[in-house]
């Protein structure tokens, strides 16, 4: 059969999937400013980062990475919320060479010298660990030249990064912060995940273009920073939630008009909605993220908890939780 006969009908199922999944409602992108999720006395404004070690050369490599990336990361938030005066590295660096001292710290002991001849209230120090490997595998296609089953063969792609975060207090030697935080990916689950469908629909073999994995990795690691970073500065909060469709075209309607910003109309829409179906856990739901949206987290986490005593869903109860941690600040 002539190939290009078989290409549109190909293609065809492409869109056919490509719409099917653009069928689903959009979620609901809101954001906020939150707190820092640890107790940070207020009398630390002056920090510094020292270096990030590691055992091996990937991981030294990756903990200079981490330490620039935290740097950045502080810098940005503290230009809009001017929680710390934050010690340039280039600096620190400069400083602790003239007292011929290593900008890798690993202890207490190391980071209060460190910290009081650099004059700083807090020095942030760590250690990194990165992995990743290749795996062959294959899965069963459908060879459009053929129309017959064949197995495509592939590259599957594992990356880690683990970063051991520490953040002491020079003045009174006690540590302020101290946790592990680890970031995964897998290709198969993480890269590209409406192309794989379309290409198992098809049969298209090959196809499978493998981000970089130092590139991942460096990924991974922001992705740790930005965990920790929330832990002791303030920051934004960004939350996307798919909202319930609810029981009635109402829930829907308020869905529409909260997309749009909207919000006390969309929530006079679920108010509605509920006084006909006092068991409609979506709209409940809904009347959460409008409140969460408006700042309002105690209400939002009554209508997250009514929505879960009427049925036990995890993102209710995950829900909950996120506006219960922000309202106890």
């Amino acid at each position: 059969m002539n190939r290009w006969k078989i290409f549109p009908a190909a293609l065809s199922i492409a869109w056919i999937l490509i719409g099917l999944s653009g069928c689903e409602d959009k979620p609901l992108t809101i954001m906020y400013d939150r707190p820092p999720e640890y107790l940070i006395p207020q009398s630390v404004t002056r920090i510094a980062v020292a270096e990030f070690g590691g055992k091996t050369l990937s991981d030294k490599k990756f903990g200079d990475i981490a330490a620039d990336e935290l740097a950045s990361q502080l810098d940005v938030l503290n230009q809009k919320y001017r929680r710390y005066q934050l010690v340039d590295r280039k600096r620190l660096r400069a400083i602790l060479d003239e007292q011929d001292l290593q900008l890798a710290i690993s202890d207490t002991a190391s980071a209060n010298q460190a910290g009081n001849i650099a004059n700083v209230h807090a020095m942030i120090y760590g250690s990194v660990t990165v992995s990743s490997r290749d795996e062959q595998e294959s899965r069963m296609g459908f060879d459009i030249r053929t129309r017959r089953p064949t197995r495509v063969y592939y590259t599957r792609r594992y990356c880690m990064a683990s970063i051991n975060f520490t953040m002491d207090d020079v003045r009174t030697s006690k540590t302020l912060a101290a946790l592990t935080l680890t970031s995964r990916y897998d290709s198969q689950k993480d890269q590209g995940a409406k192309k794989s469908q379309i290409v198992k629909a098809i049969g298209v073999s090959g196809g499978d273009e493998l981000v970089p994995a130092d590139q991942i990795l460096s990924q991974l690691i922001s992705q740790c920073v930005q965990q920790f970073v929330a832990k002791i500065s303030p920051h934004s909060m960004v939350v996307t939630e798919k909202m319930e469709k609810g029981k009635s075209k109402i829930v829907q309607t308020g869905n529409k008009l909260a997309r749009t910003g909207d919000y006390t109309e969309a929530l006079e829409s679920y108010m509605r909605a509920i006084k006909n179906s006092p068991e409609d856990d979506g709209a409940m739901f809904n009347i959460g993220l409008v409140y969460e949206a408006r700042g309002q987290f105690d209400k939002a986490q009554e209508y997250y908890s009514k929505a879960f005593a009427i049925k036990d869903k995890e993102k209710y109860i995950l829900a909950r939780k996120r506006v219960r941690s922000v309202g106890a600040k």
